[in-house]
C-alpha cells in the first residue's frame, strides 16, 4: 500500500520540484536583465558612516519587490563607481563617481560583467545598512502600456546600504581599471 502511494505521488513531487527550480532560474534571469539596464537612483542617506564607507539609499525599479531589494546592492556599487551623488546638506557631501561609464562599455566590459555577477566581487564592498532597518521605502508606480486599458505595475524600492568606497577604489586600482590617486601627484 505504501509503495503504491509513493509510486503515485513521487512523480508529482518531482515535477513540482523541477518547476520551482526552472521558475527560480527564470526569475533570476529577469532580475539580472533589469539590473544590467542600471535603472536606479542613488542618494546620500546621511548619518555617520565609518571612514572609507558611504551610506547611500538606492531606489531600484522592478516589477517585483523582492527583485528590487536583492538588486539594490549591485546598484549601490554601480552608483558609487559610475554615478556618484549630489550634495544634500550638512550631513552629506557630494560624491563624484570613481570612473566614467563610457570607459566601461568600451574597455572594461568583460571585467564589470563578471564583477557584477550574483556571486561576483561587488559583494565584498557592500552590505545592507541594518542600523537604518534596510528597506526604507516602497512605492508602487503605475506605467501605461501602449493601449490605455492595459496597465502594469512597477515597484520603486528604497534600500539603505553601506558601500566600502575606499576598499572598492583600491580594488579597481589593483585591477588596473582606474589610476591610483598617488599617480596624479
Amino acid at each position: 500500500m505504501k509503495y503504491k502511494i509513493i509510486k503515485n505521488v513521487l512523480p508529482f513531487y518531482l515535477l513540482a520540484f523541477m518547476y520551482t527550480g526552472v521558475f527560480a532560474q527564470r526569475k533570476q534571469k529577469l532580475a539580472d536583465n533589469d539590473t544590467f539596464e542600471w535603472q536606479y537612483d542613488i542618494e546620500c542617506y546621511g548619518g555617520t558612516a565609518k571612514h572609507g564607507f558611504k551610506i547611500v539609499k538606492i531606489w531600484s525599479y522592478s516589477k517585483e519587490k523582492s527583485v528590487a531589494t536583492t538588486q539594490a546592492k549591485k546598484n549601490a556599487v554601480h552608483g558609487v563607481i559610475f554615478k556618484g551623488y549630489a550634495d544634500v546638506g550638512r550631513e552629506c557631501r557630494a560624491s563624484h563617481p570613481l570612473m566614467n561609464r563610457d570607459m566601461t562599455d568600451k574597455e572594461y566590459k568583460d571585467f564589470f560583467k563578471n564583477f557584477f555577477l550574483d556571486d561576483g566581487d561587488f559583494n565584498r564592498f557592500v552590505t545592507y545598512a541594518t542600523d537604518f532597518k534596510g528597506i526604507a521605502d516602497v512605492q508602487k508606480l503605475v506605467k501605461n502600456k501602449k493601449e490605455k486599458k492595459d496597465k502594469f505595475y512597477q515597484y520603486k524600492i528604497g534600500v539603505v546600504v553601506s558601500v566600502a568606497s575606499d576598499e572598492l577604489r583600491k580594488h579597481l586600482e589593483k585591477e588596473g581599471i582606474i589610476n591610483s590617486l598617488a599617480k596624479g601627484f
